[in-house]
């Protein structure tokens, strides 16, 4: 899957968790939101305009951090070393004579300790010529966690740039901050407790309560210039919540012919979206999800068709989801290529999110400011095709609006996902963390917007 569709895929069908930006960045030439990497205990701002991702390699998180014209990248990662009583400083040394056992020409710019809130590490920058290749600047920051455990930062960028990006690099250094292994563990659980006395609620009658109209919602990239002419239309999805039958996860079906298993009813979630891949190319993506839980929340299913179109041309794929209580299983799928991807988890006893509930949750969580805390969830993740773990944080606005903030980071992302919701629980907008606006809006108004901009709706 080339990565434009990819992008257009995530653009709808993750518009669906996450608030409204408030922090401004700390320092000049730092990103205006804090980069958070839950897995690893951190919390810093990048220099502005970096990207971040995540990498799980058997289980082990690490974060590569670049900026988009690749001059300079960063991996952030965990280090237990396997020496007794290992320190920053030792660590560097090793570090230094593996460098140096290279053979090529070496520069010690820097190795000296280095504080970053109350932690002293140490941060080793060397300059080496490789070959025939202009100078290259390493450099590594090493903060412990524990007595046992470090985070790394690994810094690469050119000699000739070094000058001016050190600057940035320290002011983003500076910000950072680190929670111990123990703290982690006692944060993650206190969180996972919030949740579970969250989940509690979601009675049968609190899930009815849900049902409602279909909403609507614009995805867009603001312009720079501030007007609508201007913004650059991602796609559009629309959601509805009613009461149905397991059954009619496949529409095609006539309920007549439903067994007692499909003729259960239950809490279903309808979205129906699409993305532009090229509209020169009147090329688009279709998306048409179905998820359904029963009453007791014991049980879900869904299924999601997406089907590209190019002129006449279609191609189609599919995912279906089934949880059994604690068993979830996965299959994603594609007619025409001929493929059938089945995946399988165990449902951890710890606090979880049906996708209907990760749909609804603004209208799920408690509005009356007895929410203390954050919260963390298991659910099945979209993006990463894996059941993920998440943290979210829900607070009252302070513009005496009555709205609500979700600000949610998956455990294994790089951007948060910041939401807000009415007063009511209904989601008015989503920022994604590459700036990607969703929003309400009335269905009228945006065929008229998509008509002058001469797209198609459908």
């Amino acid at each position: 899957m080339t990565r434009p569709i990819r992008a257009a895929i995530l653009a709808v069908l993750l518009a669906v968790t996450g608030g409204s930006a408030e922090a401004a960045a700390p320092r000049r030439g730092l990103a205006a939101e804090p980069f958070v990497a839950e897995a690893l205990g951190l919390r810093m701002y990048l220099p502005a305009d970096a990207i971040a991702d995540a990498q799980v390699v058997d289980e082990a998180v690490s974060y590569v951090v670049s900026n988009p014209q690749t001059t300079w990248s960063m991996r952030i990662s965990a280090v237990t070393p396997a020496v007794a009583g290992p320190t920053a400083a030792a660590l560097a040394e090793e570090h230094l004579k593996a460098v140096e056992a290279t053979g090529r020409r070496l520069d010690i710019l820097t190795n000296e300790a280095r504080t970053v809130g109350s932690v002293t590490g140490q941060m080793l920058y060397v300059q080496q010529t490789l070959d025939d290749q202009k100078p290259l600047v390493s450099g590594w920051l090493f903060l412990p966690t524990s007595a046992r455990s470090f985070v790394v930062l690994t810094v690469l960028t050119t000699a000739e740039g070094f000058a001016r990006l050190r600057p940035v690099f320290d002011a983003s250094f500076a910000t950072i901050e680190l929670r111990s292994l123990e703290e982690l563990e006692r944060q993650r659980k206190a969180r996972y407790e919030r949740a579970r006395a969250i989940v509690v609620t979601f009675s049968p009658d609190k899930l009815r309560s849900l049902l409602g109209q279909k909403q609507w919602y614009r995805i867009y990239r603001p312009s720079a210039s501030g007007r609508v002419a201007d913004d650059t239309e991602v796609g559009f999805l629309s959601m509805q919540c009613q009461e149905g039958m397991r059954g009619e996860l496949t529409p095609e079906r006539s309920t007549e012919t439903f067994g007692s298993m499909e003729a259960e009813t239950g809490l279903m979630v309808s979205v129906e979206a699409r993305a532009i891949i090229s509209a020169e190319k009147n090329h688009y993506l279709d998306v048409n999800g179905r998820y359904w839980m029963d009453w007791d929340r014991t049980e879900e299913a869904w299924s999601v068709r997406q089907t590209q179109r190019i002129g006449a041309h279609t191609q189609t794929s599919a995912e279906t989801g089934v949880r059994n209580k604690a068993t979830l299983d996965v299959i994603h799928s594609s007619r025409e290529q001929l493929t059938r991807e089945p995946s399988r988890w165990t449902i951890p006893d710890l606090a979880y999110l049906s996708q209907p509930e990760v749909f609804l949750l603004g209208r799920l969580l408690p509005r009356d400011g007895s929410l203390d805390g954050d919260l963390a969830f298991y659910f099945y993740d979209t993006r990463s095709r894996r059941l993920a773990e998440r943290v979210d944080q829900w607070q009252r606005t302070r513009d005496g609006s009555g709205d609500w903030l979700l600000t949610s980071t998956p455990m294994l992302e790089a951007a948060m996902i910041r939401q807000r919701f009415d007063a009511r629980g209904d989601r008015i907008q989503r920022i994604d963390g590459d700036g990607t606006l969703t929003e309400r809006i009335d269905p009228d108004d945006l065929a008229r917007l998509w008509k002058s901009k001469g797209l198609m709706a459908r």
